[in-house]
């Protein structure tokens, strides 16, 4: 049904000469899904973003499979700053509900970038969320004050995957081998951090609200690192039924000798003296599809994840032989310290071995774990020549401590006999407990506003989902899925 407001901008666009179809749907507030129900790609949809620019309202028409490069949109239009308007500046200016664009705004400049005419038939707003448009696309440069302009990223930014199993509070391993990396690099790749509770439930399902409360602590540890809402996407994986649809048509491209020969299935096992579950053994197929389903180039992971990167890979490459190019092939990147060695002396440091100094550790127990920390066992003096070769300490301090000149200097005395562990453990924790502290400020910034971060997750995994959304509708089209229910015209 054609309500009012549909009716009037009808009229607009033939007074315009814009050549247009009504097409009626269930109420859509994502264009995603309407291309999804139209069954389009999502290259035949457009969006009209509406832009504050500095301190006026610009509309930005672009299409759906291209990124927008607001550094270079700001050159053109000529502002200092470019953001999306909230939903109440929408409304405001609109007078409709937040995903119901009209193509023709009276009441802002038009920008639309040049893509838009690569296609000759385009989907978009009509001011209402029961109604999109098939417009003429040469047709829409007849909106007045409008300007075509370049301003799709041609280059987009590649894209990073990375994320963590929920099993309790990171540490300082968890640091050097993958979240300082995701710090690092946000800013330089469009970056994706996954909290994979799947995956945790394929441990022990049981331990669901142990489960729930990892998935939060692992959410606040990288937020209290430095991972900007702003600027990365934290988002919940079971918040993502499209990556389980994905994981299940990957599952049908792995052999199970395949999946058990996975060394990280096969170390998992033997570790934690698991009779596993499907889920367990499939864990790297759900991995690839949580990967490929951004189309990630690159994975910052923890060394023991190699073999998963590997087999992700293989999908890949086996998925683009037979439908076509899909999917890059994503590399692994390990971090400066691919595995760091426990508080105990063994060769890794996790939480369930008790050998971990978590992130959010308080200053009290931070000093006894350094205290503790097991040293070099053929020392019984100070005055003993000494090892500093897979000592824990001097480990954590050639990771944490800046000041490589004393690091050094206690390094040369250490293997002369001239310093005792007790001054080597006071350097230590005055280094650590520095770089610690910022981490826990921020932690308790976050933990004593519940309502701002589980928002932030919330708005997350909804951005997420998009991308993933998109990913899974183009392996359903190539895999032919969709060739049996099309009505034949």
């Amino acid at each position: 049904m054609i309500d009012a407001i549909v009716q009037k901008n009808n009229n607009t666009l033939t007074q315009l000469g814009i050549q247009f179809t009504n097409l009626e749907h269930p109420p859509i507030k994502e264009i995603y899904d309407c291309m999804r129900f139209l069954g389009l790609p999502v290259s035949d949809g457009m969006s009209t973003l509406i832009m504050k620019a500095d301190d006026s309202y610009v509309a930005l028409l672009r299409r759906d499979d291209c990124k927008l490069d607001l550094n270079k949109a700001c050159k053109v239009i000529g502002c200092s700053r470019l953001n999306l308007a909230s939903p109440a500046e929408f409304e405001a200016l609109t007078h409709l509900p937040s995903g119901a664009a009209f193509v023709v705004n009276p009441d802002v400049k038009t920008y639309i970038d040049q893509k838009v005419f690569e296609k000759e038939f385009i989907i978009g707003g009509s001011g209402s969320l029961s109604v999109s448009n098939r417009y003429h696309a040469i047709d829409l440069k007849n909106i007045p004050d409008s300007q075509v302009v370049d301003i799709a990223d041609l280059k987009a930014k590649q894209i990073i995957l990375t994320g963590d199993t929920p099993s309790g509070k990171l540490h300082i391993g968890h640091y050097v081998g993958t979240l300082e990396n995701r710090v690092k690099l946000q800013h330089e790749y469009q970056t994706y951090i996954l909290l994979a509770n799947v995956h945790a439930y394929a441990n022990d399902y049981r331990q669901f609200e142990k489960i729930n409360q990892d998935v939060y602590d692992v959410y606040l540890d990288n937020l209290s690192v430095g991972i900007d809402p702003e600027v990365s996407t934290i988002y919940l994986e079971s918040g993502i039924p499209e990556t389980m649809e994905l994981s299940s048509y990957f599952m049908t491209m792995v052999t199970h000798a395949r999946a058990m020969r996975n060394p990280s299935v096969k170390e998992e096992i033997l570790y934690k003296n698991l009779d596993p579950t499907m889920a367990f053994i499939g864990y790297p197929i759900l991995q690839a599809a949580d990967i490929l389903g951004f189309k990630a180039n690159l994975v910052p992971v923890g060394e023991d994840q190699s073999p998963v990167i590997e087999q992700t890979r293989e999908i890949a490459v086996d998925f683009n032989k037979v439908f076509g190019s899909t999917f890059p092939l994503p590399e692994a990147m390990i971090g400066r310290v691919a595995r760091l060695i426990g508080t105990d002396g063994k060769k890794k440091m996790s939480k369930s071995g008790g050998n971990s100094i978590l992130l959010s550790e308080d200053e009290i127990s931070l000093k006894k774990k350094i205290d503790s920390c097991y040293t070099d066992p053929t020392r019984i003096h100070a005055t003993d020549p000494g090892h500093v070769e897979g000592n824990p300490v001097f480990e954590y301090h050639r990771a944490f401590n800046p000041n490589i000149e004393e690091v050094k200097d206690l390094e040369d005395r250490y293997r002369l006999g001239t310093v005792g562990d007790r001054e080597v453990k006071d350097k230590l924790f005055i280094a650590l407990n520095n770089f610690l502290k910022p981490i826990r400020e921020k932690r308790k910034y976050y933990e004593d506003r519940p309502e701002v971060a589980k928002e932030i997750l919330r708005e997350g995994t909804l951005r997420a989902q998009k991308v993933v959304a998109t990913t899974l509708a183009e392996v359903k089209d190539k895999m032919g899925f969709a060739n049996l229910l099309k009505t034949q015209k």
